[in-house]
């Protein structure tokens, strides 16, 4: 790596990075083609998105004041690039790039045509040193309604079942070849090449006639580790999930454009139901459905609507990409697996101010804090814009989390924000801390905050008045202890 690179690169903000870059121009010559390429970067976001902008002014700037080095800065790349590929004579076979389909040494890291990352090297050979498979561990989980299934050295298989994690005891604890020969028996190829080189993969995958899983491998201090989250074979229906407010939900389903954001913590089930509203859509518009995930988790089979389902490393590079890419292709619904970065944000916010309907995620737990948490993604001289933006295109919020249900299982706790001329205003002012008080005054069209669909299942004898406690935001409200309430009162 270059000095002026890892100077970039090192750069506590996108001013100082401005500034790296306008030495580094200072500084170049006739022959500074890697200056060069630092700058193409830097003008396509590979730096930031913030700083796209002032690098293209840098690069027009540098192609003028020296004609030849565009022409050289591309051998220069060229070179580097044959450089990593093996000679011919000892490569075993060949493989089709993904993205330009032209053939590629099985050893090169970067495809040599197109320079799209490859990770096409060998994977070791693992046997298996379990005492059962990883096909017996999943069926076992899928028959006693587990919902994650965590495989770790040191540790019983673990199976989180109602919420609560439970040790297998019945299975002998893991070592660390444990753990890799189980996770290699659900990993595909590529899956196993990329775990090798970066040491964490995700990965969905089928088991013909037991469940459908949603795979996480990493490298941890003793060793591989494992966590499964089994999905559901079949989507699960608003009716089947038992949805208060289905016809809130059907609302939703049915708007033209603008974005519909379901947030809640890792767990809460917000795939679920967004694979539910998809359902819905799928099974009751004729419209053309995108969806960008990572991974897939639920497969949807054409209905009435035509659906395209595109995983992120399987079918596509980025989310970014997928997302441009889905722009010119005709979708009238996209649904973004996670709302992960500016440039994705900003993208689906775009997608939803130029006619398309959007769902994506966010780990947030209300309403006001999603608004707050997607505003504060653009810098602050973009962020009045992106109120207004909101403002106008933000169609509903559902925030949800998944508490354990007396007698088994888990129910749950929704908070649901829509659309109103109020609310818009809140959002463009700046005053989200506002909002809640304007969804209870909407409990007629539906909305409802979180709180008060808590105290809504603690009256139904649905949950505990100590797991009301613990999920509340506004814990004062559900304090059933002295000690609880002269705590609440100290804050």
């Amino acid at each position: 790596m270059s000095d002026w690179k890892s100077q970039v690169q090192q750069a506590a903000n996108p001013k100082a990075k401005c500034q790296v870059i306008q030495s580094m121009l200072g500084a170049m010559t006739a022959e500074s083609a890697e200056e060069f390429n630092i700058l193409q970067g830097a003008s396509g976001g590979e730096y930031g998105a913030e700083i796209k902008s002032y690098a293209a002014k840098c690069l027009d700037f540098a192609k003028k004041k020296f004609p030849q080095l565009e022409s050289s800065a591309q051998e220069a790349k060229k070179a580097a690039l044959d450089a990593l590929i093996k000679p011919k004579e000892n490569l075993p076979e060949i493989k089709n790039c993904s993205q330009c389909y032209q053939e590629i040494p099985f050893n090169a890291l970067k495809c040599h045509h197109c320079h799209s990352v490859q990770k096409v090297q060998e994977v070791q050979k693992v046997e298996n040193t379990y005492p059962v498979s990883a096909l017996e561990i999943m069926t076992r989980a899928n028959s006693k309604g587990t919902s994650d299934i965590h495989l770790s050295p040191g540790y019983h298989p673990i199976f989180r079942i109602s919420g609560q994690l439970t040790d297998q005891t019945q299975w002998p604890v893991l070592k660390s070849s444990d753990t890799l020969s189980l996770g290699y028996q659900l990993l595909d190829p590529e899956s196993k090449r990329i775990f090798e080189a970066q040491k964490e993969v995700d990965q969905a995958c089928d088991i013909p006639g037991v469940c459908r899983l949603r795979l996480n491998i990493a490298e941890e201090r003793q060793g591989p580790t494992m966590v499964a989250r089994i999905l559901p074979s079949t989507i699960l229906s608003m009716d089947d999930l038992k949805f208060r407010n289905k016809e809130v939900f059907i609302k939703m389903c049915m708007e033209v454009n603008g974005l519909i954001v379901v947030t809640g913590p890792t767990g809460s089930g917000k795939s679920t139901t967004l694979a539910a509203m998809l359902d819905w859509i799928n099974k009751n518009r004729r419209d053309h459905i995108i969806t960008i995930e990572d991974p897939i988790e639920f497969v949807h089979k054409p209905a009435k609507a035509k659906i395209m389902q595109r995983e992120l490393r399987t079918n596509t590079l980025s989310f970014n990409n997928a997302l441009k890419s889905a722009l010119r292709q005709d979708p009238d619904i996209m649904l973004v697996g996670e709302l992960r970065d500016l440039e994705t944000t900003a993208l689906a916010l775009e997608a939803a101010e130029t006619g398309h309907l959007v769902f994506g995620t966010l780990h947030t737990n209300s309403a006001a804090k999603t608004i707050d948490r997607i505003v504060n993604v653009f810098p602050s001289e973009d962020q009045s814009k992106i109120r207004i933006n909101m403002s106008e295109n933000l169609k509903g919020v559902v925030a949800q989390q998944l508490v354990k249900r007396v007698g088994g299982g888990r129910v749950a706790v929704q908070e649901i924000m829509l659309r109103s001329t109020a609310i818009s205003a809140l959002i463009r002012d700046g005053k989200t801390y506002q909002i809640n008080e304007y969804i209870s005054a909407g409990k007629n069209r539906g909305m409802i905050t979180m709180d008060d669909c808590i105290k809504l299942v603690l009256g139904e004898g649905l949950i505990t008045k100590e797991d009301a406690y613990r999920y509340a935001l506004n814990k004062a409200d559900f304090a059933y202890t002295d000690d609880q309430v002269a705590a609440e009162k100290k804050e």
